[in-house]
C-alpha cells in the first residue's frame, strides 16, 4: 500500500477512535480500568515478570496508575517512556511520582534520561486501536514501533476498552502486533 494513503487510513480511523474512547462516560471508564487492571494482573505472564516497561496513563486512556503502584509493591523494575529530543523513545526507571514532571503533550515524564538495562519481561503499550489479531494503531509518531524493532522483550501487552476493538488496522511491515490484548471483557491472544 502506498505510505501516504497508509497514513492517511490511519489518520482517518485514530480520528474516529479517539472519538469513540473519549466519549466513555467517566463512570464505566473508572470501571472497565478497574476490571482491565484486574485481568492484567492475573496473567501469568505478568505474575513472573521481574520488569515491566509500561506507559502512564494520560487523559481517557485505560489507567496505569494503580498499575505502577502494584508493580512497585512487588519489587519489580518498573520503566516509564521518555521522548528524547531526536523523537526515540527510551525505557527509563520509575521509583515514584516525584521524579515526574510534564513532558511532550503534557504527559508524565521522567527526569532520567538513562535507559533502563534489560531485559525487559513485558511491555505495556497504549493505543487508540486494536483487532483480535494484535495489530495496534496509537497516536501516529511510531514511538512504540520503533522500540519494539530494536528491543527484545518476553510479551508485548496492550490495554483497551473493548470500544477500542475494530475489525481491521491498515497496517505495514512498521507496524509491530501486541501478544496479548487486554480489555474489561476478554483477554485475547491472538
Amino acid at each position: 500500500m502506498d505510505p501516504s494513503t497508509l497514513a492517511a487510513q490511519k489518520a482517518k480511523l485514530r480520528a474516529g477512535l479517539k472519538q469513540i474512547r473519549d466519549t466513555i462516560p467517566a463512570e464505566i471508564r473508572a470501571a472497565a480500568a478497574r476490571k482491565i487492571t484486574e485481568n492484567l494482573l492475573s496473567l501469568v505472564e505478568v505474575e513472573t515478570a521481574r520488569t515491566v516497561f509500561i506507559y502512564i496513563s494520560h487523559g481517557y486512556e485505560v489507567d496505569t496508575h494503580v498499575l505502577l503502584g502494584h508493580f512497585l509493591g512487588r519489587g519489580m523494575t518498573v520503566a516509564i517512556p521518555r521522548i528524547m529530543p531526536d523523537k526515540s523513545m527510551i525505557a527509563v526507571r520509575f521509583t515514584g511520582w516525584e521524579d515526574l514532571a510534564p513532558g511532550e503533550l503534557g504527559i508524565l515524564t521522567p527526569s532520567g534520561s538513562e535507559p533502563c538495562p534489560g531485559p525487559i519481561d513485558i511491555v505495556i503499550t497504549p493505543g487508540l486501536g486494536f483487532t483480535i489479531q494484535g495489530h495496534r494503531v496509537g497516536y501516529g509518531r511510531g514511538y512504540y514501533d520503533r522500540w519494539f524493532m530494536t528491543h527484545r522483550v518476553t510479551r508485548k501487552i496492550a490495554l483497551a476498552f473493548e470500544a477500542q476493538i475494530v475489525a481491521a488496522i491498515p497496517h505495514d511491515e512498521n507496524d509491530i502486533p501486541v501478544d496479548i490484548l487486554v480489555t474489561e471483557q476478554r483477554i485475547i491472544i491472538p
